[in-house]
């Protein structure tokens, strides 16, 4: 009988203690950052699978949805795409480029900056549920 209690005191204890745990670096849920954010220059919508985004002379997606760190920061990997003014032409490659999509959030603001290549975009502010003004090349 003593074996048995002894046993249920170590797990009570053990419960306990981890049980009075709070995680150090609580990551934000996929749901928290879902839906669109926009800004000048710059429109995002994002899904618990990743995203996408369109710029005024270029578009993107972000592979993963972005998953913040205890500061709000994130990096996503993705791909961006190069657009030009005019149509077109059939069989013209597409000009896309693996990105990384790199920023921070704190409550319904956003920073975001995306490198693609050897170009850095941005730094772009976007607020959750806000319009995008795009100026789409000509």
């Amino acid at each position: 009988m003593q074996i048995d209690i002894a046993h249920r005191m170590t797990l009570a204890l053990v419960l306990g203690a981890f049980g009075s745990c709070t995680p150090t670096a609580p990551a934000l849920r996929d749901a928290t950052l879902t839906g669109a954010w926009g800004g000048p220059h710059v429109r995002l919508q994002l899904s618990p699978t990743g995203g996408a985004i369109e710029y005024d002379c270029a578009h993107g997606s972000l592979t993963a949805p972005p998953r913040t760190d205890a500061d709000g920061r994130f990096a996503v990997p993705g791909w961006h795409v190069r657009e030009h003014g005019g149509p077109f032409r059939q069989g013209e490659p597409v000009d896309s480029v693996p990105a990384s999509y790199r920023g921070s959030v704190a409550d319904d603001r956003m920073t975001l900056r995306v490198v693609a290549g050897a170009d850095t975009l941005g730094p772009f502010t976007l607020q959750r549920g806000a319009a995008a003004q795009l100026y789409k090349c000509l």
